[in-house]
């Protein structure tokens, strides 16, 4: 009689398994998206605040001193800069994620779970962020009316934690698909997330240093979660 043969437990991958792996992935995705905003700020004390505030201003001429357009550019930056808003991204959160829990497959399930995770990871994250560091909003005329603190900027980084994951999630199944093109997604993923952040320092809402540290913060985050990814796959 031919023998039966078994797999192993250990190799047959559950949906609670695979679960477990992207919260394990997750909580070091928090982890090092925070300790990427801590690294940032020591090295700003250590080069001095005067070396900060002088990068600060250089970039600022550039984007909103010294320039003429921006009130021309206005409805243009305020509709940007909404696409990174709360509630906008939590529509874009919700939206996406129910789209690909109807995939009923396990791969889109975790795509799932990472959407709605990368939501809400970077706004809590931020907010407590914040709330730590307490850097006040540029002394310039702020073209739109904000809240809160300045330090990192949300919409850095829910461009570049959630919207980025977005656009890895497409190039990941372009590639799984074999489909030319796979730079497609990336380029529109960093001009979408450029122009978010510079929208902010446009507006005269935050320093070019609050943009910088949000979008490394959500890069972390999103280098965590594809690996994460590739681990469920």
């Amino acid at each position: 009689m031919p023998r039966k043969s078994y797999l192993p437990s250990s190799s047959v991958s559950t949906p609670g398994m695979l679960l477990r792996t992207l919260l394990n992935w997750s909580l070091a995705g928090m982890a090092l998206s925070a300790s990427v905003v801590f690294i940032l700020a020591a090295l700003g004390a250590w080069l001095g605040a005067d070396d900060i505030i002088r990068l600060d201003d250089w970039i600022q001429q550039l984007f909103y001193l010294n320039s003429d357009s921006r009130l021309h550019l206005f409805p243009y930056t305020s509709f940007i800069t909404a696409l990174g808003s709360f509630k906008i991204s939590a529509v874009a959160a919700g939206g996406f994620a129910l789209l690909v829990f109807t995939q009923r497959s396990p791969r889109f399930v975790i795509y799932g779970y990472t959407i709605l995770g990368s939501f809400a990871v970077m706004w809590i994250l931020n907010t407590l962020l914040k709330e730590f560091f307490k850097r006040s909003r540029p002394e310039l005329d702020h073209l739109l009316v904000v809240h809160g603190y300045s330090f990192p900027s949300g919409h850095a980084m829910i461009s570049m934690g959630f919207y980025g994951m977005l656009f890895v999630i497409w190039a990941i199944e372009r590639q799984r698909n074999n489909s030319v093109g796979f730079w497609l997604p990336v380029l529109c993923g960093i001009i979408f997330i450029l122009l978010i952040g510079i929208s902010r320092i446009m507006l005269g809402v935050h320093y070019p240093t609050d943009v910088f540290t949000g979008f490394a913060a959500g890069l972390a985050w999103i280098f965590c979660m594809i690996k994460g990814i590739k681990r469920t796959s």
